[in-house]
């Protein structure tokens, strides 16, 4: 799903601006305005996983991919933003970090935080003295200030991992990382495999950057959801999380052929072997299965406070060929079985159709210390460009009405007389929830352009505890 520049509507609904910010309003102390943008006119419009990340400090780190010539050449970018949402002039003079892997094709994905304050960034990366269809895990490493980690990826401050496991195009891609209490890093994403279509890949590091043997031997696992339903058992990860007890929690997409494409996860015990007290084998799928093509689409997971599991994404909804996705969200148990507790059996939708039977997903969820639920989002306008949208659950599931109207906001940066935004990941400073995403904004010789942006939203209970 891409902006269009050339069909961009005129966004039909404002941010309330009074004196008296309300829950769910831009916080317009941050950033200009209540935006927080990179600056660059190069960047790539890819969904990621690229949340705002807030160091101890307050800064907040964004990450993503810029394309920096003409040619198929492009690389990891990572900003820093002040506290209140300005770029930090003490990270790289200039508060930008461009990172590249040779030459080559390199795609941002995730970053993480350690505990340290070095700062860990993943995706993919062709190699160019291969194939072009060749691609890597890419991780690499910063200092606080900026600069590349020497004490990472044997003084490079960066590391390719291949797998390896299809002879004909070798298409290893992370998708997200996490950090474990004792500093391994943890990167998951996607396998080719020459029978078993794409699987799921994990790859535990020791925290320089080397494979660590206590992970099935190798530090990397794969695994197939392999589908009966599906012919080319084609599975896709997207998220990554590890659970208070070190388990590791990969969640993604299972092609389910006719049946359509299902939200998937596994979970593995930290030697890497697959759970068998999580669904009896440590892999599940579950479809909303509610539309003709029945394809649900993953995007995020987060694990709550009590252990229970997240999923949140895309479900097709249209009884037709015509496809009308709504925002999807299902929950959990921490066996892997759906929590019957959340929505309609554990599962829920949500639909703005700002058009008839409009296009909607959601990017990410996060849960707030109350069990409030937020997530963020987009929607198909009348023209068919994206328009930011945030959703706000009560912890069972249903809609919290004291959040914009039944639960729902759309918003509209102002950024550009006609334009478009999409809200692809969250995350917080302190108690205030960040968001990120792609905004269309003027670029150079009247030209309009994608940028990263970050926005905080207000909170009313903050702003009256005198959180200001």
């Amino acid at each position: 799903m891409t902006f269009s520049t050339s069909s961009a509507i005129v966004l039909a609904l404002a941010l309330a601006r009074s004196s008296m910010a309300a829950t769910g309003d831009l916080d317009t102390t941050f950033g200009q305005n209540g935006v927080a943008l990179t600056g660059l006119v190069d960047v790539d419009q890819i969904i990621s996983r690229c949340a705002p990340t807030a160091q101890p400090d307050g800064k907040i780190l964004l990450c993503g991919t810029r394309f920096l010539s003409e040619s198929s050449e492009s690389s990891f970018f990572v900003a820093r933003f002040t506290a209140d949402g300005h770029l930090d002039p003490t990270f790289s003079f200039d508060g930008l970090v461009t990172i590249d892997f040779d030459g080559g094709s390199d795609f941002a994905a995730a970053l993480a935080l350690q505990s340290d304050g070095r700062i860990v960034v993943v995706g993919r990366s062709s190699n160019p003295l291969a194939p072009s269809t060749l691609a890597n895990f890419a991780i690499a490493r910063l200092l606080d200030d900026g600069t590349l980690d020497p004490e990472f990826g044997g003084g490079t401050g960066r590391k390719r991992i291949a797998f390896d496991l299809d002879a004909g195009d070798g298409e290893d891609v992370a998708a997200d990382v996490a950090i474990q209490p004792d500093g391994r890093i943890v990167v998951a994403g996607t396998v080719a495999t020459t029978s078993n279509g794409t699987d799921f890949g994990v790859v535990r590091l020791l925290p320089d950057g080397s494979p660590d043997s206590s992970f099935n031997l190798t530090g990397k696992v794969v695994v197939g959801l392999n589908l009966a339903g599906s012919a080319n058992f084609d599975d896709a990860a997207m998220s990554v999380a590890i659970d208070t007890a070190g388990r590791i929690l990969v969640a993604g997409n299972s092609d389910n052929g006719s049946l359509g494409s299902d939200f998937s996860i596994v979970r593995l015990l930290p030697n890497g072997a697959l759970d068998p007290n999580f669904d009896s084998d440590g892999r599940a799928h579950f479809g909303f299965d509610v539309g003709m093509s029945a394809n649900d689409q993953l995007s995020g997971m987060t694990l709550q406070h009590d252990g229970r599991i997240l999923l949140v994404g895309a479900a097709d909804v249209s009884p037709t060929s015509t496809i009308n996705a709504d925002i999807g969200l299902m929950r959990l148990q921490p066996d892997g079985t759906l929590d019957a507790g959340f929505g309609f059996s554990g599962k829920t939708l949500v639909s703005f159709d700002l058009v008839p039977d409009g296009f909607e997903l959601a990017g990410d969820v996060v849960e707030q210390a109350d069990g409030k639920l937020d997530v963020g989002g987009a929607a198909a306008s009348p023209t068919a460009n994206l328009l930011a949208v945030m959703v706000q659950l009560n912890a069972d599931g249903s809609p919290d009405v004291s959040f914009g109207t039944f639960g729902k906001r759309v918003y509209d940066f102002g950024l550009t007389a006609i334009g478009g935004q999409a809200i692809l990941n969250l995350g917080f400073q302190g108690e205030r929830i960040l968001a990120s995403g792609i905004v269309i904004v003027p670029g150079p010789n009247a030209n309009s352009v994608i940028d990263d942006f970050i926005v905080r939203l207000a909170d009313d209970t903050v702003f009256a505890n005198g959180f200001e």
